[in-house]
């Protein structure tokens, strides 16, 4: 039998092994109670399941790309979180920062330290495209160089990023990010296949997390556990009249 059969023949019972592991997996529907990770983002009302947390993700404001960018604060006070730790998180709708951004940002940043919050670090959420990572790890690099070495980075990432990111782009963000959470969820619906993406994860040489949607369908791949750089979950909270949609 010829070299290229044989090794079609390999891949495609690896595939239907693959395949009959994922499916033996029974699917879940995501409730905040089982988890202790969380995104809290501005507008969606605390939950009983917050009383759980370990960490909390909370959005601050949002890098506006409308004429000059400039942050628009997403809370009209500082919060004050007791027994948690919490990261900051900005939302990016752009990378052209100017000096004033970066100041307003970091400024923020050591203002919650100061009131008290167990801050962790700061997370970026912005959807690079999955052809630019080049692009997004220079810009973080020269954000890590500004942020004081007791706060860590966190990014949110694409499920592409997994299957099609250019590998010197997910090269570059290593010694610059301290983990990478992957959105396993676009908008209000989980993205289908996502286990064909996770499966790429072998690749990466970064602590990462997967992100979840409350109320949203999930399927723990048994290879996922089985990553030594996989750190857990974070789930996205929403509003009860959103989980009936």
């Amino acid at each position: 039998m010829p070299r290229f059969f044989v090794i079609i023949g390999r891949f495609f019972r690896i595939a239907l092994a693959l395949f009959a592991m994922v499916s033996n997996v029974r699917a879940e529907i995501i409730r905040a109670e089982d988890y202790q990770n969380f995104w809290l983002w501005a507008g969606v009302l605390p939950q009983a399941a917050l009383s759980n947390a370990n960490e909390i993700y909370l959005l601050a404001g949002e890098v506006s790309d409308r004429g000059k960018p400039h942050v628009v604060w997403q809370r009209s006070a500082l919060p004050h979180i007791v027994g948690r730790n919490v990261w900051i998180v900005y939302r990016a709708q752009t990378l052209d920062w100017d000096e004033a951004v970066f100041v307003n940002v970091l400024t923020h940043v050591k203002n919650w330290k100061a009131t008290g919050n167990r801050l962790v670090g700061l997370q970026i959420d912005f959807d690079a495209g999955t052809k630019h990572l080049d692009r997004y790890a220079d810009f973080l690099s020269s954000l890590r160089a500004k942020l004081p070495k007791e706060f860590k980075l966190s990014v949110t990432g694409l499920l592409d990023w997994s299957a099609n990111g250019d590998p010197a782009g997910l090269a570059a963000l290593e010694g610059v990010v301290d983990e990478l959470v992957f959105q396993t969820y676009q908008g209000s619906h989980v993205i289908s296949g996502y286990t064909h993406y996770l499966l790429r994860l072998n690749r990466l040489k970064i602590p990462f997390r997967i992100g979840l949607l409350q109320g949203g369908d999930w399927q723990e791949p048994p290879f996922l556990t089985s990553n030594g750089y996989f750190t857990g979950y974070i789930v996205f909270l929403r509003n009860a009249e959103k989980l009936k949609k």
